[in-house]
């Protein structure tokens, strides 16, 4: 394959135009015979040293690109980490309150019904006596 880009061909497959097919390429379309060492070869060469230079500009932006884009991501995850942090932390703390509050809710219900309870047995307490009492006095009126 030359070193042309076809419309079907990729990125990827291609490649600088080398030495001999350049002359096999000037050859076949102009019917010359180039030498190797021919001047016109120093276009090939320049053309290579070129397409060589770009290369590394590439390789070398493509990997502070990546570093760049790696430093982004962890400080990206980091953030969404700590705000996932803090949202359960909210959340936990909400739900504590929230659960302190009914546990709160329901000593104050609780100890409202021990009251009641304290008080109902009082009550019963002095009905009991009272019963008693009107019970001996019936005895004794009876007797």
């Amino acid at each position: 394959m030359s070193g042309q880009l076809s419309p079907d061909s990729k990125v990827e497959d291609y490649r600088p135009l080398n030495i001999e097919e350049a002359c096999v390429l000037i050859r076949d379309k102009f019917n010359l015979i180039v030498d190797k060492n021919d001047p016109l070869m120093l276009c090939v060469l320049l053309e290579q040293a070129f397409h060589a230079d770009r290369e590394n500009q590439f390789k070398t932006h493509m990997a502070k690109l990546s570093k760049v884009i790696e430093t982004n991501a962890s400080i990206s995850v980091d953030a969404v980490n700590e705000s996932l942090s803090l949202l359960k932390d909210e959340a936990l703390k909400g739900s504590l309150e929230n659960t302190l509050a009914a546990v709160t809710e329901k000593a104050r219900g609780d100890e409202s019904l021990y009251q009641s309870i304290k008080s109902f047995r009082r009550v019963s307490t002095v009905l009991t006596l009272l019963n008693w009492a009107a019970v001996i006095a019936l005895f004794f009126i009876f007797k």
